[in-house]
């Protein structure tokens, strides 16, 4: 043990001198690394013994030095980690590259971090990246996406989807205003009800994802008067919500997600989930985070989910935001249907990942599954606008 140790320390240690050495990293851009229409290529370098280790403690969040390139460009001291919540596999694990792990202030093109999506509960591996490019289609700030042929030691490990992270490096750069962000984290089935007094239970859903100390008081009482006015405002004065998280942002981004049948969301079937709160002064920011479970059945139910979530029921009873809701489910089903968009880009990002994604052996899809779940996606643009304008009407 003391020998590993050993090996990691001086690897570091001497990772972070030949990083002055690197191809400068300002010599690409964050917009060429999440460029879309390019099957980008990752190669990671690290002791094989510490790979074995990721692999055989797939479940933890052990952190190995390694080595990474991209398009030319090699950054070193680096830590890799498994990543996931469902969707941890050993034969195929997710991988979050840290950049500033080892040391602090480096960064890889502005990025702290850059995530790996294994892509392994999705079969078409294309419904994420979708899903959150009709969101900024929509103008709602999602994470940029672009697939990967990822390489470990000259291997290959599989087709990835290269994901920017949630965190204040995206937020600040979103909202253009520094403030305090959370993840929220699935540990019971909740469903925007009051918590209680106590700040414990915030602190529980909600986990801080901040540098530098703050108090539990700065950090989670706001969230407390939250979700106290979700449940508390009274009827036809919901608007008191604004306060403390924008409702016309939650509204847009709901439109969209409800549209697209995502069924492990804000109004997920087994309660909230798969999203983050970005909180400037008092106010906070949803931002959507996790869209593989995006484009679940063409005729899945606009509102599942809806009536059972505080936030949900009372969003829909105010008149001004159901009809806000009506108007940004619309301007969703504009936006898959525009020229064809939607099924235009299931097909585009299935034929550049196409190849790479059929010799994957570790995907726990088969081939057959790889291609009936594209054409499933079909069918879903093909026939998702009509039933949606059919649900729709029940509100107006």
């Amino acid at each position: 043990m003391m020998a590993a140790l050993s090996f990691r320390a001086r690897f570091a240690a001497l990772a972070l001198l030949l990083c002055c050495f690197s191809t400068p990293a300002a010599a690409q851009t964050q917009a060429e690394l999440f460029d879309d229409t390019t099957l980008h290529t990752v190669e990671i370098v690290i002791h094989s013994r510490d790979w074995s280790d990721l692999h055989e403690n797939f479940r933890t969040n052990d952190h190995y030095p390694c080595d990474v390139i991209w398009n030319g460009v090699r950054m070193r001291n680096v830590a890799v980690r498994s990543r996931g919540n469902g969707s941890r596999y050993q034969a195929k694990p997710g991988l979050e590259l840290s950049f500033d792990y080892y040391a602090s202030q480096q960064r890889f093109l502005g990025l702290r971090a850059l995530v790996l999506d294994n892509l392994v509960t999705d079969p078409s591996m294309i419904r994420e990246a979708t899903a959150m490019a009709i969101l900024r289609r929509m103008g709602v700030p999602a994470p940029r996406e672009a697939p990967a042929r990822v390489f470990v030691n000259g291997r290959f490990a599989g087709v990835y989807m290269m994901v920017e992270p949630v965190d204040t490096v995206f937020a600040q750069k979103a909202f253009e205003k520094p403030g305090l962000l959370f993840e929220y984290r699935w540990v019971y089935p909740f469903f925007a009800t009051f918590p209680g007094e106590s700040l414990d239970p915030y602190a529980t859903l909600f986990e801080s994802r901040n540098l530098g100390v703050h108090s539990t008081a700065e950090l989670y009482t706001p969230m407390r008067e939250l979700f106290r006015t979700i449940n508390q405002a009274p009827d036809g004065a919901f608007s008191q919500v604004d306060q403390y998280l924008n409702l016309a942002g939650l509204v847009r981004t709901l439109g969209a997600s409800t549209f697209m049948a995502e069924w492990d969301g804000v109004f997920g079937y087994d309660g909230m989930n798969n999203f983050y709160l970005y909180r400037i002064g008092e106010q906070a920011q949803l931002i959507p985070w996790d869209r593989d479970q995006a484009f679940h059945a063409a005729d899945y139910p606009l509102l599942a989910g809806v009536n059972v979530n505080v936030l949900g029921r009372r969003m829909l009873e105010d008149a001004e935001l159901r009809a806000a809701y009506v108007q940004a489910v619309t301007d969703a089903i504009a936006a898959a249907e525009s020229d064809g968009w939607l099924e235009h880009e299931f097909a585009r990002q299935h034929a550049l990942v196409r190849e790479a994604a059929l010799a994957d052996t570790f995907k726990p899809a088969t081939n057959e599954e790889f291609e009936q779940a594209f054409a499933d996606l079909i069918a879903f643009a093909r026939t998702r606008p009509a039933f949606v304008r059919n649900e729709l009407q029940q509100l107006k």
